[in-house]
């Protein structure tokens, strides 16, 4: 791997993204058919002067700088993994001492915080027709977590749970199936994200677990000496070198780093037994209750679902918007819903909390607990 092409290639990407985001919006204002409900909204955010959001740390700069931009208020992003950012929001919210306004993160745990009466409701604060408008959103309709469609906003949706091959050592053709991956010539062959430590090890893991039951998972990761890693990245670079040229639970971002830096034998494989599961990633928006600026974080709450809002994480992250009106020609086409297709909705109340779980015990039983 050449190194500097590859650091080369990330200070480009990174200087393009900061000037998107810095430039002013030609297009249709995202504030267009707002009324006079909304200037006093904005009036009295000036006041409170800003808006605190948790999120993954990539997002912290360019959503910061865009914001600011775009409203004049000032974004306070606390930035950091999700399982550190979501205990902090949970541990604030659960005391009383709230300092978060907002967490951007997964469904998992908005789930119980709504249940248990520590998020505010969203729907009534939005406000904007761009926002409201069903026309703007994938399937008509702007999409929610929850099942009251009320505390858990999806901003962005994206296909997962492929395999990726490198193309060098596994010839195009060669895998078409997930029950191919058990053929004795790929044992030892295969790595994967760790299916128990959460995130992307456990979605791809819950999808299998869901098409083919435990006896699959079992086979899989434990009959095939599947190799473990809790590092995006570190996945995708075994891939490269062909150390493990099949690899399970791998990111987007991690793949098109690669692609970007020259290197094409990152393949994405199409499965004729199973298209994928959809995921939301951290595109879910939720509010603590006791938010310590309403009205910045009703405006934040706006932006965030509107076309800048939306531009920013769909492009820092690379993973499609479901809104209709933003395109960024970066995402990668293996990650974008295809319409007419059934996949797994793993971001809907009923699986998440009650299929999922099962799944997860099961992956833990198969590989031998923690």
């Amino acid at each position: 791997m050449n190194r500097s092409v590859f650091h080369a290639s990330r200070a480009f990407a990174a200087g393009a993204l900061l000037l998107a985001v810095c430039l002013p919006a030609f297009a249709a204002d995202w504030q267009d058919g707002a009324g006079p409900e909304w200037e006093k909204v904005l009036q009295a955010a000036r006041q409170e002067g800003k808006v605190v959001v948790g999120g993954r740390a990539d997002l912290g700069k360019p959503m910061s700088d865009a914001f600011k931009r775009d409203t004049g208020l000032t974004l306070d992003f606390l930035g950091g993994e999700s399982r550190d950012i979501s205990g902090r929001f949970i541990r604030e919210v659960r005391s009383g001492n709230v300092i978060m306004d907002f967490m951007l993160g997964g469904a998992g745990n908005g789930i119980d915080l709504a249940k248990q009466g520590f998020l505010v409701p969203l729907k009534a604060q939005l406000m904007l027709p761009g926002v409201t408008d069903p026309k703007n959103w994938a399937g008509g309709r702007l999409k929610w977590v929850d099942k009251t469609e009320n505390y858990m906003a999806i901003g962005g949706e994206y296909i997962f749970g492929w395999p990726v091959f490198n193309s060098s050592v596994i010839k195009p053709g060669e895998i078409t199936a997930w029950t191919d991956l058990l053929k004795p010539q790929y044992k030892g062959k295969i790595a994967a994200y760790d299916p128990r430590s959460g995130g992307p090890g456990q979605a791809a893991a819950a999808y299998l677990g869901q098409l083919y039951g435990e006896d699959f998972l079992r086979r899989l990761y434990v009959g095939q000496d599947v190799t473990f890693t809790r590092s995006g990245p570190q996945l995708a670079e075994w891939a490269v070198r062909g150390v493990h040229p099949i690899m399970l639970g791998g990111l987007a971002t991690d793949i098109e780093k690669y692609r970007r830096a020259g290197i094409d034998t990152l393949a994405v494989g199409e499965m004729t037994d199973g298209p994928g599961s959809l995921l939301g990633g951290s595109s879910v928006i939720f509010q603590a209750k006791g938010s310590p600026h309403p009205n910045a974080a009703t405006v934040y709450l706006n932006w965030y679902l509107s076309k800048p809002g939306q531009d920013v994480y769909s492009t820092v992250w690379e993973t499609p918007s479901r809104r209709l009106d933003v395109q960024v020609p970066s995402i990668p086409a293996y990650t974008v819903p295809k319409p007419g297709i059934a996949y797994l909705d793993q971001y809907e109340e009923d699986w998440y909390v009650n299929a999922r779980p099962k799944l997860e015990k099961a992956v833990i039983e198969v590989m031998g607990g923690q």
